[in-house]
């Protein structure tokens, strides 16, 4: 991984930026262009924690992220994530097509077990989701 690729964890956390954790609990290493693609996707960290998984994204999520975003949180739940927080406190505009991308994941999760929860919505993006019918996830 390149200097560049680098996505900074906040301070105090215990978890080396954009890692996961497999299932069985064998830490995940990005090979080069990981932080990269993250970035596309519009994920600025990932904070693992056993099976939770704490994503914040950032900026603009519109139809151009929606399939590189629904992607990584695809592989996520495929390398053991089984609960979700997705963190929308630094999202400038979440578009419908970037909303959607949680059904997918939500109907992973459910289909081991998982949850996931969306937290940190700004008023417009918790209106984006609410007409999307996923308000429940925002509250």
């Amino acid at each position: 991984m390149q200097a560049s690729d680098h996505i900074p964890a906040p301070e105090g956390d215990p978890v080396a930026p954009a890692g996961r954790t497999h299932a069985h609990k064998t830490p995940w290493l990005p090979s080069p262009g990981t932080a990269r693609r993250l970035r596309r996707a519009g994920i600025a960290r990932v904070l693992v924690t056993g099976c939770l998984v704490r994503v914040s994204l950032r900026g603009e999520i519109t139809a151009r992220e929606a399939d590189s975003l629904a992607a990584q949180l695809r592989d996520l739940v495929q390398d053991g994530c089984r609960h979700l927080i997705v963190d929308l406190s630094e999202v400038t505009y979440l578009a419908r097509e970037g909303a959607g991308v949680f059904f997918g994941t939500l109907r992973a999760l459910r289909a081991v077990g998982g949850t996931l929860a969306v937290r940190g919505a700004c008023p417009r993006s918790a209106a984006t989701l609410h007409c999307l019918g996923m308000g429940r996830l925002a509250e």
